[in-house]
């Protein structure tokens, strides 16, 4: 009989302890849409050597080719390098994976702040809608940048794993961003690119939108 393997949850969020009735009552609480996000956040049995393989596989986004030096190019400005390159791989990839996640606030709010009650949409919904994306795109772009450096050797098994706890990463939030584009794309019929990397279980393919971060991104080190 084989062991049982530990199992490894790429949200690296402190887990609470069991206090009885009172989570229960918490959890029925919550909205339909976080309820729905939580189901998304993956937690699959898989040996600790390959953690470090299966992290950078979830930040792959098979639609997009982005190397780690496109990243640091758009995010580190020229006066910011000598301090960048003083920091830790883990280091700069947690300035990274916490910009990622910053994009992904900002294109949440951005979608949710979109009315889903017009026949058409007006020119504001529209520009909203863009910047969404771009944020979105820019998000879903470093995190890819990370897997990158985890293929080129820049950052090994361990120091990955490390950078995603550090950076406090949640699935969570990715899910409740697509949830916001999808309501906006349902009642507008815009066209997007569907999420294409594997951070949560959802069968989503690519429809060609576009590879790699907006090239306008803010130098943000």
């Amino acid at each position: 009989m084989t062991e049982d393997r530990p199992t490894y949850s790429l949200d690296a969020q402190a887990e609470t302890s069991d206090r009885g009735d009172g989570d229960a009552a918490e959890r029925d609480e919550r909205a339909d849409g976080e309820e729905a996000a939580d189901e998304e956040a993956m937690g699959v049995p898989i040996p600790e050597e390959h953690v470090g393989a299966f992290v950078a596989e979830a930040f792959e986004d098979p639609e997009r080719s982005t190397t780690w030096s496109e990243v640091v190019d758009a995010m580190v400005a020229p006066d910011a390098r000598e301090d960048w390159a003083d920091l830790s791989a883990v280091e700069q990839a947690v300035e990274v994976l916490r910009r990622a996640a910053e994009y992904d606030r900002r294109a949440t709010d951005e979608l949710e702040r979109i009315p889903t009650n017009r026949a058409e949409p007006t020119p504001e919904i529209r520009s909203s809608f863009e910047e969404a994306r771009r944020l979105r795109r820019n998000a879903d772009a470093f995190r890819d940048g990370v897997a990158a450096a985890y293929a080129e050797g820049r950052i090994d098994d361990e120091e990955l794993v490390a950078a995603v706890e550090r950076s406090e990463f949640d699935t969570t939030a990715i899910a409740r961003r697509e949830d916001a584009l999808e309501s906006v794309t349902a009642v507008y019929d815009f066209d997007f690119r569907p999420y294409g990397g594997t951070l949560f279980d959802e069968d989503r393919s690519g429809d060609g939108e576009g590879e790699g971060f907006d090239p306008s991104v803010p130098e943000t080190f």
